[in-house]
């Protein structure tokens, strides 16, 4: 029997860094997406720097890096999602998959001020 492709947008396999903002203990971990659609994006996170995996439910904030474009300045796409799976193959970190709630785009140097602006707060949580 053939399982149908449940998918409501077209998925493009690309690999962009990324930065998970929230929770913000994941502010150090190491991000790559895998893959990304308008309604969802894998995200891999490296081996050791990822910590404790996210719980299927819990919900991320992840701003992804766009390529350059010099007439536009630098763009990520921020995102906020819930996991709707976790997977820690052997061979590889942890892949994360999350149903995007909301997105926007936005630019680099407005991510630099927020994480310039929450750096105290998560320096004293991990203290």
């Amino acid at each position: 029997m053939k399982t149908a492709n449940r998918r409501e947008s077209p998925r493009i396999d690309v690999q962009l860094r990324c930065h998970i903002t929230s929770p913000a203990a994941w502010l150090q971990s190491a991000a790559f997406t895998e893959n990304i659609s308008r309604c969802g994006v894998l995200i891999g996170l490296g081996g050791e720097a990822a910590g404790v995996p996210p719980r299927v439910g819990q919900i991320l904030t992840v701003e992804i890096d766009l390529p350059a474009d010099h007439g536009f300045g630098q763009k990520c796409i921020h995102c906020q999602g819930t996991v709707v799976r976790v997977a820690q193959p052997e061979d590889r970190g942890v892949r994360v998959a999350l149903r995007v709630n909301y997105m926007d785009f936005r630019s680099v140097h407005d991510r630099l001020r927020m994480l310039e602006a929450i750096q105290p707060i998560v320096q004293s949580r991990m203290a």
